[in-house]
């Protein structure tokens, strides 16, 4: 799903260049441009960046089992969405809003979707409650949607840059999560027949002839 809509979105922004909504919608943002906001988009906009990404997966491999057992995966995810998004800049071709550069998608929301997709999933695999699991995951999208809002209100993209990062970054970390979920070593344990169950019962089987 996420990987069509970012194809079309991103064939609909070669064909037009700026989308219908993408002036209007930056115009009502950029109308809040007191200095406590500017001072927020400028503290939201390292959450895209590596100076905030890179200790933040460092953290979370030696936090996790599950991010250290498969950290080449999360590592090459995390270096390949940026590695993507830069040769669909080139693919693409649409400059911002200041400036020459280009800017569909955004690298800062692809890197920032990208972690935030991994946490969540990392989350849903380690052993936590589920108000800490809620926790997690709000604490994630609202990065996700913190760098994003930063990069319209920096001036630094497009709205349909944004869209496109968050699209692009979900189809990275889950296309990395449904891998590790296929492999045989990350299924649940299952126990076997006579092992203990959660209250220390035996499971008892009965043979029919």
């Amino acid at each position: 799903m996420s990987l069509g809509l970012f194809l079309g979105l991103g064939l609909a922004v070669y064909a037009t260049g700026v989308m219908p909504g993408d002036v209007l919608l930056r115009q009502l943002l950029l109308e809040s441009d007191a200095d406590i906001v500017r001072k927020l988009a400028r503290w939201a906009n390292y959450g895209g960046r590596i100076h905030f990404l890179l200790p933040g997966a460092i953290v979370l491999f030696l936090l996790s089992s599950v991010a250290r057992r498969y950290w080449r995966v999360w590592g090459a995810v995390l270096i390949g969405s940026s590695l993507i998004q830069h040769a669909v800049k080139f693919l693409v071709g649409r400059s911002r809003p200041s400036g020459s550069s280009l800017g569909f998608p955004s690298g800062h929301t692809t890197a920032a979707a990208t972690f935030a997709v991994v946490l969540i999933y990392i989350a849903s695999r380690e052993r936590l409650s589920r108000a800490q699991r809620w926790a997690i995951d709000v604490l994630a999208i609202c990065l996700m949607l913190a760098v994003g809002w930063a990069r319209i209100m920096r001036h630094a993209h497009w709205p349909s840059d944004v869209l496109g990062g968050f699209l692009l970054g979900i189809c990275c970390a889950a296309a990395a999560a449904w891998w590790v979920s296929s492999r045989p070593e990350a299924a649940p344990e299952r126990r076997s027949v006579g092992e203990p169950d959660e209250q220390g019962l035996g499971i008892a089987t009965t043979s029919r002839s």
